[in-house]
């Protein structure tokens, strides 16, 4: 046996085409190179090969696309479609990256000016070139038709190697109105002092997008960048088994992937599910019984909506299932119920809910705690989550936090020593 790295090194050597962790834990447990007690060993595979790309400026791993893998030292030589695609995109990043550099700074101000325009932001005015106090452009935000967040925004057109510091956030708070937040956008990176500031408490807040975000964004939204769209073909490998012996498996598990909170509060969804896995339990089983039953319990639940999405939570755990109109607790729900074990649980949730144990691994594999943006992320690059808003992430974090295998700390999120 071998660790899930060298497992995964040893079959990406082989293969031919970047491999999704599926099919690269489907190998490596077809070949017997791994053993693993997990109930979802790609979710630890993902981890693993994510944070050491992250972490590692030596790693022999690479990202193509979202959510597949490929060895660096075999990209000139394997003519996947992918990997050129992958190669092409990188030309295409680094030439940009050198255009905003030699650009004229009021032009560079203009430009950024339009993607604000694209990511959503109106009245977006670039200021005059001297005596703006620090300001560059001034942006309105509008957030879910009701919240208009006035923002003032300054750009930071320098190279790698200088990074903004915290004086720069100082400056545009000082030029700023009382009700107006900001944000700072450059070309290369923050120092801790300017990421430390920024967050300050009692002070208005601002906003960072670094260079390597801004080029996410610009790429995301089209801008200095055209999106071109091509057909491309590739071998079925569900019909065929390669030259190499490789058997191309698909994971066919369905698992949710929306869950909500409960109510009673944020500390409390495991006592407001008991109660309501009681509630089945006891014969009030009806839809309408079980509506009646959140509304009376619950001062904040008064739309009969709302509660359609807190019933579905312990069927999409596996705990409840409906006949004919009538919620029964399942086998699982009945041996939850009978234990309380949240580590059962747990195992419950992770086949039945997509993304928790996943979340687990990536915490376990990280050197430090990881902020809700770096688990978005990795939810969204590795496993294709596809989550535009970080609301199902949260609710995940919460559920975790409840089920004691998260703590929330300084920084972010760990993995609850066992």
């Amino acid at each position: 046996m071998v660790s899930f790295k060298e497992a995964a090194l040893n079959i990406l050597d082989r293969a031919d085409e970047p491999l999704t962790t599926q099919e690269i834990t489907d190998i490596a447990i077809q070949e017997s190179l791994i053993e693993t007690d997990g109930l979802t060993p790609a979710a630890t595979m993902g981890a693993q090969l994510y944070n050491d790309i992250k972490n590692n400026n030596k790693s022999p791993f690479t990202k193509i696309g979202k959510g597949r893998f490929a060895l660096k030292n075999k990209n000139d030589s394997v003519s996947s479609p992918l990997i050129l695609i992958e190669k092409h995109n990188k030309n295409v990043k680094n030439a940009l990256e050198e255009k905003l550099l030699n650009m004229d700074s009021f032009l560079f101000e203009h430009f950024i000016a339009d993607l604000l325009k694209k990511i959503g932001y109106e009245d977006v005015n670039v200021t005059k070139r001297s005596g703006d106090g620090g300001i560059d452009i001034i942006a309105n935000l509008t957030v879910g038709g009701i919240t208009n967040v006035k923002t003032v925004i300054q750009v930071k057109r320098y190279n790698v190697h200088t990074k903004i510091s915290g004086k720069v956030i100082t400056q545009l708070r000082g030029s700023a109105e009382v009700d107006q937040r900001g944000l700072v956008i450059t070309t290369s990176d923050f120092t801790e002092g300017a990421t430390s500031e920024s967050k300050a408490p009692n002070k208005m807040p601002v906003a960072l997008i670094n260079g390597e975000k801004l080029i996410k964004l610009l790429f995301e939204y089209g801008v200095g960048v055209k999106i071109e769209e091509k057909t491309i073909y590739s071998l079925d490998t569900d019909y065929f088994q390669n030259n190499n012996g490789f058997i191309n498996k698909t994971d066919n598990t369905e698992k949710n992937k929306s869950i909500w909170p409960l109510p009673g509060g944020m500390n409390n969804y495991i006592n407001t599910l008991n109660e309501f896995l009681e509630t089945v339990e006891s014969g009030m089983n009806s839809k309408k019984e079980l509506i009646n039953w959140y509304i009376n319990n619950f001062d904040n639940v008064q739309s009969e909506k709302t509660v359609d999405g807190y019933i579905f939570v312990p069927k999409s755990m596996g705990l409840v299932e409906v006949n004919n109109g009538t919620y029964y607790l399942t086998e699982q729900g009945k041996e939850y119920l009978k234990n309380r074990n949240l580590d059962y649980l747990y195992e419950v949730i992770v086949k039945n809910i997509f993304a928790f144990e996943e979340i687990i691994e990536f915490l376990k594999t990280s050197t430090e705690p990881q902020k809700e943006q770096d688990i978005f992320d990795f939810l969204n690059e590795n496993l294709n989550a596809n989550w535009s808003t970080f609301a199902q992430t949260n609710f995940r974090l919460l559920w975790l936090l409840n089920l004691n295998k998260i703590l929330k700390v300084d920084g972010g999120y760990i993995v609850r020593n066992e």
